[in-house]
This record gives structure tokens, sequence and C-alpha cells, in this order.
């Protein structure tokens, strides 16, 4: 491999990864598009997910192992990668997702049609734990309908499609480990103000649905209240307000946070989403189709919640600019005692 031919350095994090972490290494390796080099980082994983990436590592030179000397989270270890990375794009790959065979190729194309592009994601397709179909999902692909969901928490490209152009985020910084499971809203919040985005409409991954996924555990609140956190401190951004997430300090930030949550449960955001997620469980808890959309509207009508849940789904949220005016007139009250 040539080092100074490499078009795309695809970033993996790994922690307790083994179950699903071949897979996922293999279909990068048997992309369509050969220059590219695979960054495997193990976050002190305790299963054999460093035994599998060093094999990958002694079969093909396009693999390099980076062990971190301490767990740190899915941020920090992306950033790593990032800092060893010599691709002009920078893919990103779940250790438990699938990329298509040309998902690169195609992406880099389009790539070079559109100078002006620093993030270029895709459709996906939803798969079980054993990989079976679940369903596919297709979003916008012009840079303006991408931000408008972005801005407003709507239905977002899957983290796991995404390449980014190398050169943007080493002057941006990549991931602030701050956001726990919602680093990548905070950076696409941050790339949107300096280039365009796209995605491809053909599903270029496979992304896992399985029982560590965010919906599952008590993070999946946790992501709902980073991720409108994240929207909060843009706006303020914009507003040429200062960043919580950047000047803050630990305890500060961590105040910061807890506002947002408090705000989020007043405005009934947990309840819509607890009700969503209740319906589509009993979507999903039968093989048949008309059984589980009747399930579904049937536990979605008798929340209480299904015309607000429904909107909020498909049209996004307005929650997070109306909590980033609040904030900024509650800290000009503040400073003006």
């Amino acid at each position: 491999m040539d080092p100074h031919n490499i078009k795309v350095s695809v970033i993996m994090a790994c922690h307790n990864s083994s179950a699903y972490l071949e897979e996922a290494v293999r279909s990068v390796l048997c992309q369509t598009l050969r220059d590219l080099e695979l960054i495997l980082i193990d976050d002190c994983s305790t299963d054999a997910t460093g035994d599998i990436a060093r094999h990958f590592q002694a079969q093909d030179n396009r693999v390099s192992v980076l062990t971190l000397p301490a767990q740190s989270g899915a941020a920090a270890a992306r950033n790593a990668g990032i800092q060893a990375a010599r691709g002009s794009w920078l893919g990103i790959l779940d250790s438990d997702d699938v990329a298509e065979p040309t998902r690169f190729e195609k992406q880099l194309d389009l790539a070079g049609r559109d100078k002006n592009l620093v993030a270029i994601g895709s459709s996906l397709i939803s798969i079980d734990a054993k990989g079976s179909k679940i369903n596919e999902h297709r979003y916008p692909t012009d840079h303006d309908n991408l931000v408008k969901r972005l801005y407003s928490m709507g239905a977002f490209l899957p983290h796991s499609s995404m390449i980014y152009r190398r050169d943007v985020i080493n002057v941006l910084e990549p991931f602030n480990p701050r956001y726990v499971r919602s680093e990548d809203y905070d950076l696409w919040l941050r790339l949107s103000v300096v280039g365009k985005f796209a995605s491809i409409d053909k599903p270029l991954v496979k992304i896992r649905r399985h029982e560590r996924g965010i919906s599952h555990s008590e993070s999946g609140r946790r992501h709902i209240i980073l991720a409108n956190a994240g929207i909060i401190c843009h706006f303020l951004r914009c507003q040429g307000f200062p960043d919580p997430s950047v000047l803050l300090d630990d305890v500060s930030w961590q105040c910061f946070v807890d506002w947002t949550e408090r705000r989020l449960n007043e405005e009934g955001v947990f309840d819509r989403r607890s009700a969503w997620e209740y319906a589509r469980s009993g979507f999903f808890s039968t093989e048949s189709r008309p059984i589980g959309v009747f399930r579904f509207a049937t536990r979605i009508l008798l929340s209480g919640h299904a015309g607000a849940a429904l909107v909020e789904k498909y049209t996004g949220s307005s929650v997070p600019k109306r909590l980033a005016q609040e904030w900024m007139e509650r800290s000009s009250v503040i400073l003006s005692r």
C-alpha cells in the first residue's frame, strides 16, 4: 500500500466487539475502492476484540491497530484514529455494522463532482442481531434538506455511513468527548456551517439493531439529552453567544446538561420518545406485518402522545431552538445582577 495514495482512512472504534467485528472488517477490506486504510482502535476490550484486530493486521497491510492505554469512550477512540489517519477522507464504520462493497467508491465519485462537500452519507438497511433485514431507510440527498433535519432533530444520516474531508476535520477539531453517544451530532452541526452535506440515495451500509443499541438502555435518555444540548449550543454559537460545551468547566457543563434534561422533561420530550419506542417495539414483536402495524397503532394511540410524537418524528422538534433563546435570556439576567 502506497501511503501517499490513500484516499480513505476508515476509522473503526472497538470495545468488546468480537461478536460482529470480523464481518465489519471484511466489509471494508472487500471494498471496490482499494486505496484505503482501516484503523482499528481497541478501547480496552476484555473479549477477543484485540486478537481479531491483530489477526487482520497480520493478514493485510492496509490494517493498523491502535490500543488505548485506558478505556476512553468512542469519541476519544475515534479521535485517536483520526490523528493517525493518512487518507484525504475519513470514513466511519462502527464495529457491528457492515459497509456495502461499493460504498467508498460511490462516495468518492460524488466528492469528486462537488469540491464544496465536507460530509457525505447514504441511505441504510437496518438488520437484526443475526444480520436479517429489518427495514430500509432513505434520506434527503441535498444539503439544504439535510441541514433542516439536522437542526430540528429529524431523522438524519447514519453515523456509520459518513465520510468527512480530513483537512476540514483537522481545522475544526474532531469529536467532542463531552457529547457521549452524541458526539457525531455535535460534529455535524459544526460542519454544517463550513461546507456542504450530501447523501447517496442508495443503502451503502447495514446498521445493526440489537440489545446493546442505544434505545435498549438508559443511555438512550442520555443520547436525547446530549443531542439536544448539542443543538442548543449550535444555536448559541450562531447568535455569537458563548458555547457551553467549550468554555464551561466540567462542573458548569454538567449544570448546563442538567438544566437541559430538566427542561426537556418539562416539555414532554421523554414521554413522547418513550411512547414512540414502546409502540415501535410492538411492531417488531411479531413477524406478521399486519399484526405489527396494529400493535404499533394501538400503542401509540393509547399513549395519548400520538399526534405530537408523529409530528416530532417526521418534521422535527422546535424545542432546542426555544431552549437556546431561553438560555440566552436566563444568562443575561444572571450577568446583569
